[in-house]
């Protein structure tokens, strides 16, 4: 007679996979959102990530093995700094959210132009993609002091993230990061 086992049981070995591939040493790491942000795939059965504005493709690369998809945006040519398995699309992201024909993401990760007008319109983009239940994770949100809010830091981002009602929380540690669920009842 075959051993049955508990799906939620089978679920939790599948986690605990995913989480051995994010403790590693040190050095191997990336910035403590990284962490955050694994954590929040991690919460996603199946998730599907999106990054915009990939640069080294640091987060990708601890984001992106908890994920069953992946899918990395930038205007510079990163293909070379993805992961295995992730699809990168070289483009503007506006051109990125117009294209995108990828599963509904579960997270979304912006941390694409440091505007406030791209920033503002990657977040809308980004909701107009987000599976339901999804959330929207915005980067440098939290300048901490005026000489991070220039833009090569944290440009503009902060003013969006003062102007969100959605269900949202903010990291406030320096450079920010705010999860945002588009989906749930805005704020009085």
């Amino acid at each position: 007679m075959p051993l049955s086992l508990p799906e939620d049981w089978i679920d939790g070995l599948r986690r605990r996979r995913w989480i051995a591939r994010i403790r590693r040493g040190r050095g191997a790491r990336g910035p403590w959102y990284t962490e955050v942000l694994a954590g929040v795939a991690l919460s996603y059965l199946d998730c599907c990530y999106v990054e915009v504005g990939v640069e080294h493709g640091v987060s990708m690369t601890v984001v992106a093995p908890c994920c069953r998809e992946a899918h990395g945006c930038d205007i510079a040519d990163r293909s070379r700094s993805m992961p295995h398995g992730t699809r990168f699309w070289h483009m503007p992201s506006d051109e990125f959210f117009s294209r995108y024909d990828g599963s509904p993401p579960s997270l979304v990760f912006i941390d694409g132009g440091h505007t406030y007008e791209q920033a503002k319109r990657d977040y809308e983009n980004a909701k107009g993609i987000l599976a339901p239940g999804g959330t929207i994770a915005l980067h440098d949100t939290w300048p901490e002091e005026e000489a991070n809010a220039t833009p090569n830091r944290c440009g503009e981002v902060w003013r969006l993230e003062r102007e969100i009602t959605s269900a949202k929380f903010t990291f406030a540690v320096f450079p920010g990061l705010t999860l945002v669920r588009p989906e749930l009842p805005e704020r009085g």
